[in-house]
């Protein structure tokens, strides 16, 4: 099938980090938007800097998610992208 295709090209654990990045930006603004800011939202998908957290933050999220970052680069990528909002 179609899905299972796509499933064997990008791995059983999807799609994660950069590739995200901008569609995840695109559906917490589009959430935003159709909601009239009314929904908490919390963005993950492609945050890895301060500038990267502050997009999904301008976009409308009240809070951001790390994940992959977290796991390339350890829990010191909170500090550095928190030092980097303020």
């Amino acid at each position: 099938s179609d899905v299972g295709e796509k499933v064997a090209t990008i791995g059983a654990g999807g799609l994660s980090g950069e590739p995200l990045k901008s569609r995840s930006t695109e559906i917490v603004r589009y959430i935003t938007e159709k909601s009239g800011g009314r929904i908490p939202i919390i963005a993950s998908g492609g945050i890895f800097t301060a500038d990267d957290a502050q997009e999904k933050l301008d976009a409308g999220a009240s809070l951001v998610q790390v994940w992959t970052g977290f796991i390339y680069e350890g829990p010191t990528i909170v500090k550095k992208i928190c030092k980097g909002l303020t």
